[in-house]
């Protein structure tokens, strides 16, 4: 049974730091107004069957197909002018296809942002601007980081972002982002864990992380569909490989680069109301799932205050 502990825990890793799950993310250039909200619901879907363990690629031997379900809630509310404040929170379900272990499904982190649009002006025949996001992610339910099918790291995470945008002519636009995580520690179920040495004790030092984005995209004239394509990446530092014969570990290095299509409708029957759809594909990875992903939502974004600002539909990219 070896294979049971690696599975899902990847999986956590691969959607979490990776999918697009709400309309407006901590790494997008998206800015409300002053009193302006948005609030969104989505769902997102992966499966797989093949991991890395270390740099070989393997087949998830006793358990089949293992696929992740994520439901998501939050909202992004503009505060001042050129200040946001984020948060989300998702209820994940991983499910094996085969073996005796059973699902398991649980609230995951939840996470509060605050983003801010630090820098904008006019360069050729476009627009540039830099943002930046900082926030921090804890887990809101009592999961197992070590557990079978365990939901994800279950440790506080710090995630300061930094994002640069250039809007230009004909609908045109990139995107550039990068994260640090600087994690805590995480809990397990037992006083004693062996890494590449001998510990006693419960707490385990998460090593520390690094995301990175790059998007390209279109949105039309009248703002009301925009398509992108995105490539993600993630690093951790200082992790070490899935042993031979052995489970996955919270502290192991994960290693991802994933690409992706994203998809958004705006004023959708009424003004404010959005629908986006996302893919995903992991290509290489250490210690990581081989990952297809499929998510969509749905988004309503009004004015909740100062009504002098009339609510607009967004019009700046996105992608997480």
């Amino acid at each position: 049974m070896k294979n049971v502990k690696i599975k899902a825990f990847l999986m956590a890793i691969v959607c979490l730091p990776f999918g697009k799950l709400a309309a407006q993310t901590p790494a997008d250039a998206v800015m409300m107004k002053p009193g302006e909200v948005c609030f969104d619901v989505s769902f997102g879907y992966s499966t797989w069957n093949e991991y890395w363990e270390g740099d070989s690629l393997r087949d998830n031997g006793n358990i089949g197909t293992m696929t992740t379900t994520t439901y998501a809630g939050g909202f992004m509310l503009g505060i001042m002018d050129r200040v946001n404040i984020l948060a989300m929170l998702p209820y994940i379900k991983n499910a094996p296809s085969a073996g005796v272990v059973a699902d398991v499904q649980d609230f995951q982190d939840i996470s509060v942002f605050v983003k801010a649009l630090l820098l904008e002006k006019s360069l050729g025949k476009g627009n540039f601007k830099t943002l930046a996001s900082v926030g921090y992610a804890a887990p809101i339910a009592d999961y197992v980081p070590d557990a079978a099918f365990p939901i994800g790291l279950a440790c506080p995470d710090a995630i300061f972002r930094g994002i640069t945008q250039y809007d230009a002519d004909m609908g045109l636009y990139a995107r550039l982002d990068a994260a640090y995580h600087l994690r805590g520690t995480a809990a397990l179920e037992r006083s004693y864990y062996y890494t590449t040495q001998s510990y006693y004790g419960d707490e385990v030092d998460m090593p520390n992380a690094l995301d990175y984005n790059a998007t390209v995209g279109y949105i039309t004239k009248n703002k009301k569909f925009q398509a992108e394509a995105a490539f993600n990446g993630l690093t951790t530092f200082n992790g070490f490989d899935i042993r031979r014969q052995d489970g996955v570990f919270p502290s192991n290095d994960f290693e991802s680069m994933r690409i992706g299509l994203n998809f958004d409708y705006y004023d959708l029957l009424t003004k404010g109301l959005a629908v986006h759809l996302n893919t995903g594909y992991v290509l290489a990875g250490s210690n990581i799932g081989k990952a297809t992903m499929l998510s969509g939502g749905v988004s309503y974004q009004f004015q909740l205050w100062n009504s002098n600002n009339s609510t607009s539909t967004v019009v700046t990219p996105k992608i997480d």
